[in-house]
């Protein structure tokens, strides 16, 4: 099992016209955030803002989440306009080339993916353990402090997290179980997992 731990420090930050942006992870790592030159990304972001505008981002496909505060979201597509509202740590869905607007102040979480790939994002409760699959990578964004349990080869390791770092774990030829614990009330979100796999339809 391959594990990497991304320091809150470690991530890149810079503005935009509607707050602060974070990004946690870009693939490849030679890439860079701009149409076509990267394959996914996972980045959080500050909502200043009351209303905000997307950056449009054809060719690939999107995952939000607010990590606090209710978001109103707009889609308008070619065919049709898809209004939404999402409670915090409900996902979104919704096309990159989609003309999207949000009405509401948050702190956002967001998966930026080609169609080549396919991401499933969810808040996890504070008490988690997973089977891996292979093939797949998961990613574990803290939201408070918490300590990660994982298995590898049979041997235990024990790491201990804070809120902002990033876990990416991979699963190697064997069967591993991951954990995550923290002090946050039971059900109460303690991270964000991210699972990204290659799409086998689109190869």
């Amino acid at each position: 099992m391959s594990y990497h731990l991304f320091k809150q420090n470690d991530h890149q930050t810079s503005r935009w016209s509607g707050g602060e942006t974070i990004q946690v992870f870009l693939y490849p790592p030679t890439g860079k955030y701009e149409p076509g030159k990267f394959d996914y990304r996972i980045s959080t972001a500050s909502v200043e803002i009351e209303e905000s505008t997307f950056s449009a981002l054809p060719g690939y496909k999107r995952l939000l989440m607010s990590l606090n505060h209710p978001l109103e979201l707009t889609h308008e597509s070619e065919s049709s306009t898809v209004n939404k509202r999402i409670k915090a740590f409900e996902v979104d869905a919704f096309d990159g080339a989609d003309k999207t607007k949000s009405v509401g102040k948050c702190q956002d979480f967001n998966v930026i993916f080609k169609p080549t790939y396919v991401s499933e994002m969810s808040a996890v409760s504070t008490i988690y353990d997973r089977s891996l699959l292979p093939c797949v990578r998961y990613f574990y964004y803290m939201l408070v402090d918490g300590v990660m349990t994982y298995i590898d080869q049979e041997e235990k390791h024990v790491a201990k997290l804070e809120a902002g770092d990033c876990v990416m774990v991979e699963e190697g030829r064997t069967i591993s179980m991951i954990s995550i614990e923290s002090h946050q009330p039971q059900q109460s979100p303690a991270t964000v997992e991210v699972v990204v796999w290659k799409n086998e339809k689109s190869l």
